[in-house]
């Protein structure tokens, strides 16, 4: 089996391999640095590489797994973190220059789960500067390229996370997410992405952007690897405050369930509003293939929800400009322009006007609860257009606006408004061979519900088994 055929198998089926001996830890440790050597030059993915730490990790897997210490299906997987999570002994620089941190004296809670569970860590991988950008252009560490086509971006802020995972350069990836940034990038490089219910993922030892919206959470092939991530990384953590106290399902127990029955609502009004017809056409394909496998579809009237995006913004802004006012102050000149003039337009709002953002985010989320009150999920298109190129989304030099590309969070963000859990799957491709994203959006601590759904779907079609050109 070439490195390309054995690295791109779900995570699902690479447990079974390494559960049953057929795979050693090891051998998938070094087709993975095989993988990495290949596809960095091009892709950018990653930002550090933590090569011997990972090899240990896989030799100490083996001989765990060979003495019958077998810890469950993320044992000996490789995972990549997003370089705004802690990994103790390594420097998080958020993808920025303006961050002088030591090394990290201890794992964040996500990073100390996994390898709680078994996992290897490969490194960091890069990011949007400071998570806060839809497209995957970042001046300081170099632009991550999308694997289906090198001149598109990768979206962000995730980039390097659904870059790396895409390209088999990670069986599977931490993300984070704040107006779409575990989605946007899931969407672009035609990958799955979970936003889990607020409160579910801890983000102790996690940079904050927006600390009301901010969201942690599994970029993987399938949703049943997102499934598996989430059984490992979700559960409460008393460091946190945001942490939910609820018990944690079991995020497999609906995979089996089947699409019969589901009711899944279509918003009338604007998802679909002058969204990228080839984007439009493939999202109403894949609801045709779910009905007609047995689910309940319902168009659904929502003459407010345009207002969803503009909630997120006048929240996320001044809770972004407080958590880097310090830091602005200090090196706000090694901040690059689009970054710090978003974190100054938020200094700019008033505690009066974020309080209104507030209240109306709380009438928000009640509007969508009453809604969805028929309905299981929401299925819309992840993103309204077709993944821009670089040169589109790069601001000219000292602008800090991009020429195109600013419509693209426009439908993730509705849901970091509500804090409901949402998910991105690849539901086709554009006619020139770009992934299409379908975001499958369900009600507060329905997960496993969404990753059901979405498992469905991918059992019945081929996309999410698509191989990028990069890979070879």
């Amino acid at each position: 089996m070439s490195d390309s055929e054995l690295l791109l198998k779900p995570v699902a089926e690479l447990a079974v391999l390494i559960s049953s001996r057929e795979l050693s830890p090891v051998e998938l440790a070094a087709a993975t640095i095989r993988q990495i050597d290949r596809t960095q030059p091009v892709l950018n993915a990653y930002l550090e590489r933590f090569t011997g730490e990972f090899t240990a990790s896989a030799r100490r897997a083996e001989q765990e797994i060979r003495s019958g210490d077998y810890r469950g299906p993320l044992h000996g997987i490789p995972v990549g973190l997003k370089d705004l999570v802690d990994a103790r002994g390594h420097v998080t620089t958020g993808g920025s220059i303006a961050l002088k941190a030591p090394p990290a004296t201890a794992d964040a809670t996500v990073t100390r789960r996994l390898r709680e569970a078994g996992a290897l860590i490969t490194g960091k991988l890069n990011m949007v500067e400071f998570a806060f950008g839809f497209s995957s252009v970042n001046p300081h560490t170099g632009d991550v390229k999308n694997p289906w086509n090198t001149e598109r971006v990768a979206a962000g802020s995730s980039s390097g996370s659904a870059a790396a995972v895409a390209a088999g350069a990670a069986a599977m990836a931490i993300g984070s997410d704040t107006g779409g940034s575990v989605r946007m990038p899931a969407a672009a490089c035609g990958i799955t992405g979970l936003k889990p219910t607020y409160g579910v993922v801890s983000r102790t030892g996690v940079l904050d952007l927006s600390w009301s919206s901010d969201h942690v959470g599994p970029m993987c092939r399938t949703a049943i690897d997102c499934a598996l991530m989430m059984n490992a990384i979700a559960g409460h953590d008393p460091l946190d405050p945001a942490s939910s106290s609820r018990k944690m399902p079991d995020f497999t127990s609906e995979l089996e369930r089947g699409p019969g029955g589901i009711r899944i609502g279509v918003p009338a009004d604007y998802f679909f509003d002058g969204v990228d017809p080839e984007i439009s056409a493939a999202v109403m394909e894949a609801v045709n293939v779910l009905q007609s496998a047995g689910a309940v579809v319902s168009e659904i009237a929502m003459p407010w929800v345009s207002l969803g995006r503009a909630v997120n913004v006048a929240v996320l802004l001044p809770e972004a400009a407080a958590v880097h006012e310090s830091l602005l102050a200090e090196r706000g000149d090694l901040y690059s322009p689009a970054v710090r003039h978003r974190l100054e337009a938020g200094l700019r709002i008033s505690a009066v006007d974020y309080i209104h953002a507030q209240r109306a985010r709380a009438k928000f989320g009640h509007q969508m609860a009453d809604a969805m009150r028929d309905v299981d999920v929401l299925i819309t298109p992840t993103v309204p257009i077709q993944t821009p190129t670089l040169a589109e989304t790069t601001p000219p030099e000292g602008s800090p606006f991009p020429p195109a590309g600013g419509e693209f969070p426009n439908f993730t963000g509705v849901f970091n408004a509500t804090g409901q859990p949402s998910l991105s799957l690849n539901c086709g491709f554009t006619s020139d061979g770009m992934p299409v994203g379908m975001m499958i959006s369900g009600k507060a601590f329905c997960d496993a519900q969404v990753l059901g759904i979405a498992h469905a779907y991918q059992r019945v079609t081929g996309w999410a088994g698509r191989t990028p050109p990069v890979c070879g």
